[in-house]
Parts: C-alpha cells; sequence; structure tokens
C-alpha cells in the first residue's frame, strides 16, 4: 500500500511547476524589505515580466524605483540555487483602487412569545416531531 505522501506527490506532479513558482514568488515577498512587504497585495510572474500589486499608490512608484533591490534579491536566489525558474526581465507595479467594504446592516429579529402553532406537515413522522417540539415549547412557559 502507499503512502500519503507518495500519494499527494503522484496527484501534484502535473502541478509542480506551478506550485515551485508560487513558492519562490512568496520567497520574494518574505525577502523584501519590511515597507514593501506589508502592502503587497498579490505578485505574479508571466514570461519574463514580475507583476507586483500593492495596495499604495506611493508605493507603487517607490517599487518602480527602487526595482533593483528586487533584482538584487531574485539574484541572491539564483546564487543559492533557489528559483533558478524566475528570472524576470522586467518589474511592473500595479495599483489598483478599492473603495473600503461597506459595514454590515444590523439584523433585527425580534422573540415572540410561543403560543400554539398550527402543524402544516402531512408526513406523520414529521408531524409526530413537531407535535414533541410544541410539547417541549409549552413546558417551558
Amino acid at each position: 500500500m502507499k503512502k500519503a505522501n507518495e500519494i499527494l506527490k503522484h496527484l501534484l506532479k502535473p502541478f509542480d511547476n506551478e506550485l515551485n513558482k508560487s513558492r519562490c514568488l512568496r520567497k520574494i515577498i518574505a525577502l523584501m524589505p519590511q515597507n514593501y512587504k506589508k502592502y503587497v497585495k498579490k505578485i505574479s510572474y508571466k514570461g519574463a515580466i514580475l507583476y507586483i500589486e500593492v495596495s499604495h499608490p506611493a508605493l507603487k512608484t517607490e517599487i518602480f524605483y527602487n526595482r533593483d533591490k528586487i533584482f538584487l534579491i531574485i539574484k541572491q536566489m539564483h546564487r543559492l540555487n533557489i528559483c533558478k525558474n524566475i528570472n524576470p526581465t522586467k518589474i511592473v507595479t500595479l495599483y489598483k483602487y478599492t473603495p473600503l467594504p461597506k459595514p454590515l446592516k444590523e439584523i433585527k429579529f425580534y422573540l415572540k412569545e410561543v403560543k400554539d402553532f398550527e402543524i402544516k406537515a402531512k408526513n406523520p413522522h414529521i408531524k409526530k416531531k413537531f407535535e414533541e417540539i410544541k410539547k417541549i415549547l409549552k413546558e417551558r412557559d
């Protein structure tokens, strides 16, 4: 009988390249300076372009002007034989305004007294259950 990790390796083998790429992108985010790391919403790699989506417009320009730091992080990873499959020639920073989520509406509900309610169920089994519930509710009052 095969072990669970062997089965998972077999199932995930077709997606291995994509999983490695996403791991590498997370490593790049982790190695970024702290003031960049906080505002990175999403990072993706397509072709030879590294797309970095940020949550603040000022950081978009700051990353654009300091993209050499990110290239340096990637070169250091390559020297350590990590993430050789990511080799961007260009870094694009993106910012898209997203409004703050609206607060949830307050849900109001009212408790009513338990009175004699009509049971409309046709199934005798369900009708019996409702009668038991009705009896329990009457005992509580």
